[in-house]
């Protein structure tokens, strides 16, 4: 079992399975969101067992991509979008996950400050 939780202890969580895959996104949305490009994990939403859920406060973007996070500390939860995708912030978890990157997306619109210098597997856009 993974468990995770924002920095403030409002909302805790818990998965049964490893983390699998963590996919590095680019895309403006998640640079201008996380600082630097976000990390995040495709998970079924049913999977995730909320044990505490608290100062949930959600952005949606004019596209209906719709972003949750915590309203006390700020930590980011989860992305949905428009059509249902629905993906759990890597950071939220604790180690060990057994997740490992994979790849990264919307390369296209990554930051000039920075170079991708691993050799995974890039998509300029998804």
């Amino acid at each position: 079992m993974i468990r995770g939780s924002c920095l403030c202890g409002a909302n805790v969580l818990e998965l049964d399975a490893p983390a699998g895959p963590v996919t590095a996104c680019h895309c403006t949305q998640c640079r201008k969101y996380s600082g630097h490009h976000a990390a995040s994990l495709d998970v079924d939403r049913d999977a995730v067992r909320w044990v505490k859920q608290g100062h949930i406060k959600e952005f949606q973007h004019p596209s209906g991509a719709r972003r949750m996070f915590c309203a006390c500390c700020g930590t980011k939860l989860w992305f949905e979008g428009a059509d249902g995708w629905f993906s759990l912030e890597a950071g939220v978890l604790d180690a060990p996950t057994g997740g490992q990157m994979a790849g990264h997306i919307f390369v296209a619109n990554k930051g000039d400050y920075y170079t991708i210098s691993d050799s995974l597997p890039q998509e300029a856009y998804l």
